[in-house]
């Protein structure tokens, strides 16, 4: 559970890197959809590359199956008390 946190922190920094006039804080994790309608809003001239929609696409996947796998037995149960909360 901790690897897909980091997954999807990761894939967030990247984006926020390479474009921060969208700002996205480094380390918090927001919603997949929020950040495509971000960068949209930053370059309306342009379309959004290719390599960052593949990233919001992995960052969809990613919070798919970590939401997933935290409803599902016996990882609901260490989740429960480890705190992890879905994404």
């Amino acid at each position: 559970m901790q690897r897909k946190l980091n997954m999807q922190r990761e894939l967030l920094s990247k984006i926020g890197l390479a474009h921060p006039e969208i700002g996205l804080i480094l380390g918090e994790i927001s919603d997949p959809d929020t950040v495509l309608e971000s960068l949209k809003k930053a370059n309306p001239d342009e379309k959004v590359s290719k390599k960052n929609l593949e990233a919001i696409r992995q960052l969809k996947i990613n919070k798919y199956q970590y939401n997933r796998l935290i409803k599902k037995a016996p990882y609901n149960w260490i989740a429960k008390i480890a705190g992890f909360q879905s994404i």
